[in-house]
């Protein structure tokens, strides 16, 4: 009797996600459209050197380029890896600036600190070396760090790349903390009926952005399987 209820319960699961997918507005659960939409909100407060961290072709998945979010961007630039299905090569043919990079390899000496800006979207999860690649990313920027990742999502690969990592955004703040920045917006699109992204933005020298707001938002997955984080203490452990 219990594993038919059981059976029958998951099966309920699966038909209300189903129809929730397909009848709820794409605004509200499509992950993408969310870091999309925290983007447009923070990329303006940000100007200098801006490039996009394995950007292929720099599209936002919803008809528009991640180069326009950036209005006070004197320089923008994607990077690709070589050799690869989505490599090198793609952004020149859409007509931007490009560089050849390799989050799993050192970064060069003389692009260490080369940007203001660098921006990363939904990259690190198909790094092995998580923590590696997340460390390459701070050394480039002499400013900020904009991070776009999966942090509860199926998994998905192909032939030609692997998915291994779905961080907590405390392990997110970890990491910036860790490299030398302040872990200043994270925030996730927290709702029951989708992949769940997180946004976070790091900045090497907090006086440097006053107008920009702390937004600290551990949660993930709440809406879900409900949640016992306390705030305060997050934040004392973070100091450790």
């Amino acid at each position: 009797m219990h594993d038919l209820l059981f059976k029958g319960l998951v099966a309920l699961h699966r038909l209300v996600r189903g129809v929730a997918n397909r009848v709820l507005d794409r605004d509200r659960i499509r992950p993408r459209n969310f870091s999309n939409v925290e983007l447009r909100r923070y990329a303006p407060q940000f100007g200098g050197s801006v490039i996009n961290i394995s950007g292929w072709r720099d599209e936002d998945g919803q008809g528009g380029r991640y180069k326009d979010y950036f209005s006070r961007a004197k320089e923008y630039a994607v990077s690709n890896v070589g050799g690869q299905g989505k490599g090198f090569g793609a952004a020149k043919a859409a007509g931007y600036p490009e560089v050849e990079l390799d989050l799993l390899k050192e970064v060069p000496e003389e692009l260490k600190g080369s940007f203001d800006v660098v921006f990363n979207h939904t990259t690190l999860e198909h790094l092995y070396d998580f923590t590696g690649a997340f460390r390459r990313l701070c050394e480039l920027s002499r400013d900020a760090v904009i991070i776009v990742v999966p942090v509860l999502q199926q998994i998905h690969h192909t032939a030609d790349f692997g998915d291994y990592w779905r961080p907590t955004t405390f392990a997110l703040a970890k990491l910036f903390l860790d490299n030398g920045l302040t872990p200043v917006v994270l925030k996730c699109n927290d709702q029951p009926f989708a992949p769940i992204y997180c946004f976070a933005v790091g900045v090497r020298k907090r006086e440097m952005h006053p107008n920009l707001a702390e937004d600290l938002d551990f949660e993930m997955g709440a809406y879900n399987w409900g949640s016992s984080l306390k705030d305060a203490e997050l934040r004392t452990l973070l100091k450790k």
